[in-house]
């Protein structure tokens, strides 16, 4: 299945980004559904850098009280990297 790690792009910019490997590390937080991630994103206000990742469902976990997030629990890296997103 495909999700997406966010990232803020000032860090991006500035080169303060502590995204090494192109993707979300063990813990992060994962978006399971990108229209609700775009929606979530422009109510923050800030832009944004996103990373399309593959994952299995079973390194996912559901913890949160939306149906769009979730927790990855391992590294997993994009082969596109993150990309900086119009909203």
């Amino acid at each position: 299945m495909i999700v997406w790690k966010h990232h803020v792009s000032i860090n991006f910019e500035t080169g303060r980004c502590p995204c090494r490997n192109n993707g979300a590390g063990k813990g992060a937080t994962v978006f399971t559904n990108y229209d609700k991630m775009l929606e979530y994103l422009r109510r923050d206000g800030r832009r944004w850098h996103v990373a399309r990742l593959r994952v299995k469902k079973a390194e996912l976990e559901y913890n949160f009280d939306c149906d769009y997030m979730a927790t990855i629990k391992v590294d997993r890296y994009s082969r596109e990297g993150f990309k900086p997103i119009e909203l």
